[in-house]
């Protein structure tokens, strides 16, 4: 009897070292693929904001492939549980969600995707008995692109310029760098000096003819008469009115003087209040405005109907003055990227929206 129960004990110290060592084996491996799993949603989240913060930099020129890549650098998203900068990833960009994905492109024009890469090494502790490795990449990938977009629930400004070639995207006869107007004058009167009120843009005889059309009570203005709905506009970027690109817009009329302080507070929530051109410009976006351009009306003055979205930069508020005899101008960027401090990185083509939202493709 003795010499049986021996053997039994034997055997179940035999048993329970081979479950302990297969339990600890199984709880090892949970151990390495629960910090796979984790490392793997971490290196996502970094790819995915690090792509949209990228694409949010693209505007067609050479430095904006450097705030790209800077932009990945500056990533807040961190690996190994918050603490560890992401090492070895990679950008690349495109001018289609497809590709071809290159990291240093040869000229900026059209180049709206960015696709960022991200590689974390694992340390493996009990998998490496499974698999004879020390350690694993996790591999995450996301592309980040410039979308078009033609209806806009918020976002767009009071007031609408007008075309100076309708049928013409994705610009529409308006020229980068010059300044056109948001509200005209009660008298506008064109020409060099001698009383001359209009922004440069539109200081001709065709374009006062346009804004003569509907009375000279029309001034620009869009949207509700509201002066609170319309400060919200100004300041919030609130719409009161779904629109699309296509719709007839009501041109609403008055001078909307007191809007002013509204405009003001506007320009004040940007970080570069000062500059007077885009080129030297450096702020958060917030005077970047995006407006829709309609056709002056058909016939001339009525139906006035959206043909594309412009970017403009609002001018520093000594520049708009008091009284309804002056025009408020505002200089034309171009397509408008929405959230970004910059114009759009593409434009044209079959687009005549002129208006960008950035997007994760994949």
């Amino acid at each position: 009897m003795a010499n049986n129960r021996s053997h039994q004990d034997g055997y179940i110290l035999l048993s329970v070292s081979i479950a302990s060592m297969a339990l600890i084996g199984s709880v090892g491996l949970a151990v390495d693929l629960g910090r796979m799993y984790i490392t793997k949603g971490e290196s996502q989240t970094f790819a995915d904001s690090a792509a949209l913060a990228a694409v949010l930099e693209l505007d067609a020129t050479a430095a904006g492939f450097d705030r790209a890549r800077l932009a990945v650098t500056n990533n807040p998203n961190r690996n190994a549980f918050g603490t560890t900068p992401f090492a070895g990833t990679t950008v690349e960009f495109a001018t289609a969600a497809a590709g071809p994905w290159l990291t240093y492109p040869a000229t900026p024009a059209g180049y709206a995707y960015v696709r960022v890469n991200a590689t974390a090494t694992v340390p493996l502790y009990f998998f490496s008995f499974v698999v004879s490795k020390t350690q694993t990449n996790v591999v995450a990938a996301a592309v980040a692109g410039q979308v078009a977009k033609s209806s806009f629930s918020e976002g767009l400004f009071p007031f609408s310029p007008y075309a100076h070639q309708p049928n013409s995207a994705p610009d529409f006869g308006l020229i980068t760098g010059k300044q056109y107007t948001l509200r005209w004058p009660a008298n506008p009167k064109i020409g060099n000096g001698n009383g001359a009120n209009v922004c440069d843009g539109d200081n001709s005889q065709n374009m006062l003819n346009v804004a003569q059309a509907a009375g000279g009570s029309e001034r620009g203005f869009i949207e509700d008469t509201s002066a609170s709905l319309i400060r919200q506009t100004i300041v919030d970027d609130y719409q009161s009115i779904f629109r699309n690109v296509g719709d007839i817009v009501n041109m609403t009329g008055g001078a909307k003087q007191s809007q002013l302080t509204s405009l003001y507070e506007r320009i004040n929530q940007d970080s570069d209040t000062t500059s007077s051109t885009y080129a030297s410009y450096n702020g958060n976006g917030r005077r970047i405005i995006a407006a829709p351009i309609n056709d002056g009306g058909s016939p001339l003055g009525s139906n006035n109907r959206i043909v594309g979205i412009g970017a403009f930069m609002l001018l520093p508020t000594g520049q708009y003055g008091n009284g309804g005899g002056q025009a408020w101008c505002a200089e034309y960027v171009g397509c408008w990227l929405q959230g970004s401090s910059h114009r759009c990185a593409v434009g044209g083509g079959s687009n005549v929206a002129g208006a960008y939202v950035p997007r994760l493709i994949l």
